[in-house]
């Protein structure tokens, strides 16, 4: 069924765009609310007429989403989870938490035009596309970080902040070097640690993969 879309419809277009439906979809959707009409040949004028008045409102409202776009992409969103000690959160974050987050800072963005795919699982910075204009798309970071303070990411690994931090501060107790110094170098040593136990970690996995296929074959 090929109808003229009245009005912004998420994953199919705007207003004014004649697009291809299933009959159902259409029939017991799109045109009892009002969404669509038939495209057929009288209806192509309106078609006509509803998108020059939607690139006319566009055209309106294109400076000030530029605006709003260097708003967005000037800053960082954080968002604070709970995690374990590997960075993975407890639950995860979603395009409704970044919308609430938005709206906090002022921006009131409507969460479909929030193009996260899937949900966040892990602490980190991430780079999510938000639509503030049919013409204008900003590239907001999202840092996801453990709530409690505990554990961060350093150099793409994953650290116990909280207890490098201490360890640098009984050294530096008993010793006349500076704290500073101390837990920049502690950090440094824990990232690298973290590093060598991820590959660690898929050699070993791979490994166990090997020996698998070679059991198979052996069967086979």
């Amino acid at each position: 069924m090929k109808v003229i879309l009245k009005d912004e419809v998420d994953n199919l277009g705007l207003a004014g765009d004649v697009v291809e439906v299933a009959d159902g979809y259409g029939r017991n959707f799109l045109l009892p609310r009002g969404l669509a009409i038939l495209a057929t040949k009288g209806a192509m004028k309106e078609a006509e007429a509803l998108t020059r008045s939607r690139k006319a409102k566009e055209s309106k409202t294109l400076g000030s989403a530029q605006a709003a776009k260097d708003a967005l992409e000037s800053r960082t969103l954080r968002i604070e989870a709970r995690v374990d000690e590997r960075g993975h959160l407890y639950g995860s974050v979603s395009a409704h938490d970044v919308e609430r987050v938005l709206r906090e800072r002022g921006h009131e963005i409507e969460r479909k035009r929030i193009e996260l795919k899937g949900t966040i699982k892990s602490i980190g910075a991430y780079e999510i596309p938000v639509r503030v204009h049919p013409q204008v798309t900003a590239t907001v970071t999202v840092e996801v970080v453990d709530a409690e303070g505990r554990i961060s990411l350093r150099d793409g690994a994953i650290v116990d902040a909280e207890a490098v931090v201490e360890a640098a501060q009984d050294v530096a107790a008993s010793s006349d070097t500076d704290v500073e110094a101390l837990t920049e170098q502690a950090l440094e040593a824990a990232a690298e640690f973290d590093e060598q136990q991820t590959e660690a970690d898929t050699e070993a996995t791979e490994g166990a993969a090997t020996v698998v296929e070679g059991e198979d074959a052996e069967e086979a």
